[in-house]
């Protein structure tokens, strides 16, 4: 309908009037899909859906028998299968308190988390404030996902919910990045037309770093690059391209990005004490996503991040540099004249152009960039050291002594393994030999069995089942082969006897056990 010129006061009243009708549905509609929740749960409890109807799934059976949007019965069965689990979240929607879809979030979150679902049911000491109304105590966890159901957006809850999961962590992440280290691959094959095929399968944190760089040099294709069809073009084709610049200028320009000097980076957000591990109640943060403190604490050593500390007092965000934390060009050329094999790590052969400058005692705990201080390790090792029970000590210029012990966290006085007091430590090589050659051992980086996080474990099995095939076949076939040279018969040339037909052809054959040859001819006719 034309809107034809109106007076400002009839702009309003108009507003006010749409306004009310659609705050009035919207209510409606949410008081109807609480009335609705409720007849599913009880659907779910005397299972009508399966027993009457015959659908295995509520979502189904919405869809099926009642024509409900799928989006809407996805959230009515995401609610109604986990009703009896999270009962503050499920009460909250049947009262209409809060909208389906946002409980429906939350209880996704839960359920999806081993972690997350017990700590969502374990009571507070005392209970705490609603952030949204001081009056209301909420004694569980859920109790307060309950409030954020009530009085925010779906992407907050999923938000406050990153946050919990980060601050859940015990080293899982780490972990994870070890078990990524170890399934990664590149591989790059010329193609006969003189094109090569790039195939890989990257880890989290080296994927973040491709797709960002990515991100910032593909930009939207416009409008007037359309070819003759009218066609934009490809995306894929354009990150081809991107890559070709990224290699190009990387080794062609001056100002290009070099691995020790400035590296592409990620943007780590952290305050200084949360790096500490203090317990500020604070949550590091990757790229704006929330991570747990060990792997703040691990990326924070490496060039691929940049860190910033957050002073929450002023409001001021304070770059610390590269400086406080890297060690310059003369350094590390200082540290590479000292450890001129590579990775500290025993027996690791990795160049040592691929190794990372590792604080002994960690910069954010004030310990100094510079060479007493610093080791070179291989990125994957650098990563196992962040995990529990790893300490190293630095014996002399490019030489260290790496140690891990059983059930504690190392301290300064357990360095080398000396006075420890722990039920068990081992060194480094300690811990490589015991791997070697176990039916564990299938990762070229020399993954631990101990060291397969949950999430990493599905993909991580295949990977060790079908090498541990491989072996066996290999062993198999190589007993076959010790057997046939111990017991076989040997194979002798031994001249065959004549058969008078004159002729006819005579064809030579031997058995396979080392029988003399014999003659076959055709038969006679």
């Amino acid at each position: 309908m034309a809107i034809t010129q109106v007076s400002p006061g009839e702009r309003t009243s108009k507003s006010e009037a749409i306004h009310t009708v659609l705050d009035e549905a919207a209510a409606a509609i949410n008081a109807f899909h609480a009335r609705v929740l409720s007849s599913v749960i009880e659907a779910q409890a005397w299972k009508i859906h399966r027993d009457i109807d015959g659908f295995s799934g509520l979502r189904d059976w919405l869809c099926a028998k009642f024509d409900f949007h799928a989006r809407t019965a996805a959230d009515l069965a995401a609610i109604a299968r986990c009703a009896r689990k999270f009962t503050v979240l499920t009460e909250a929607a049947t009262s209409g308190a809060a909208r389906i879809d946002l409980v429906a979030a939350a209880v996704r979150r839960l359920e999806a988390t081993k972690a997350l679902r017990l700590y969502a049911k374990t009571a507070y000491r005392e209970p705490v404030a609603s952030p949204f109304d001081s009056q209301t105590q909420c004694p569980t966890p859920e109790h307060l996902v309950s409030e954020w159901c009530k009085h925010t957006t779906v992407k907050e809850v999923h938000a406050r919910l990153d946050e919990i999961e980060a601050a859940l962590d015990s080293g899982e992440e780490i972990l994870e990045g070890l078990g990524q280290d170890s399934l990664q691959r590149l591989e790059l094959v010329e193609l006969e037309n003189g094109m090569w095929s790039l195939d890989a399968t990257l880890s989290a944190v080296t994927g973040q770093l491709f797709a960002k760089y990515l991100t910032t040099a593909v930009p939207p294709p416009r409008q007037e690059e359309t070819d003759t069809d009218g066609l934009l073009p490809p995306k894929a084709n354009r990150n081809a391209e991107a890559l070709h610049q990224l290699l190009a200028g990387y080794g062609s320009s001056p100002q290009a990005a070099t691995r020790h000097g400035h590296t592409a980076t990620l943007d780590l957000t952290v305050d200084i004490e949360t790096l500490q591990g203090k317990d500020t109640g604070r949550t590091p943060l990757l790229e704006g996503q929330p991570i747990s403190l060990a792997r703040a604490r691990l990326l924070a050593c490496e060039g691929v991040v940049i860190p910033s500390v957050f002073n929450y007092a002023t409001g001021e965000a304070i770059e610390l540099g590269r400086a406080a934390r890297l060690p310059n060009a003369a350094l590390r050329r200082k540290l590479e004249l000292e450890q001129p094999e590579g990775c500290a790590w025993s027996g690791c052969a990795l160049p040592i152009a691929w190794s990372e400058a590792h604080h002994i005692v960690h910069w954010a705990d004030g310990g100094v960039t510079a060479a007493e201080n610093l080791i070179l390790l291989c990125r994957f090792h650098h990563g196992r050291i962040h995990t529990a029970g790893w300490s190293v000590e630095k014996t002399g210029p490019g030489k260290a002594i790496i140690t891990h012990h059983e059930d504690h966290e190392a301290t300064p006085t357990d360095m080398g393994g000396a006075g420890c007091g722990c039920s068990d430590w081992r060194s480094d090589a300690d811990m490589d030999a015991e791997n070697s050659g176990s039916d564990w051992d299938v990762f070229p980086t020399g993954l631990y069995r101990s060291e397969w996080s949950e999430t990493m474990k599905p993909a991580l099995d295949p990977v060790a089942q079908e090498v541990d095939r491989a072996r066996t076949t290999a062993a198999m076939n190589a007993a076959k082969a010790r057997c046939r040279e111990k017991f076989g018969k040997p194979r002798t040339e031994v001249p065959a006897p004549e058969i008078e037909h004159p002729g006819e052809p005579a064809l030579a054959v031997s058995s396979d056990l080392g029988d003399p040859p014999f003659l076959l001819r055709p038969l006679r006719q």
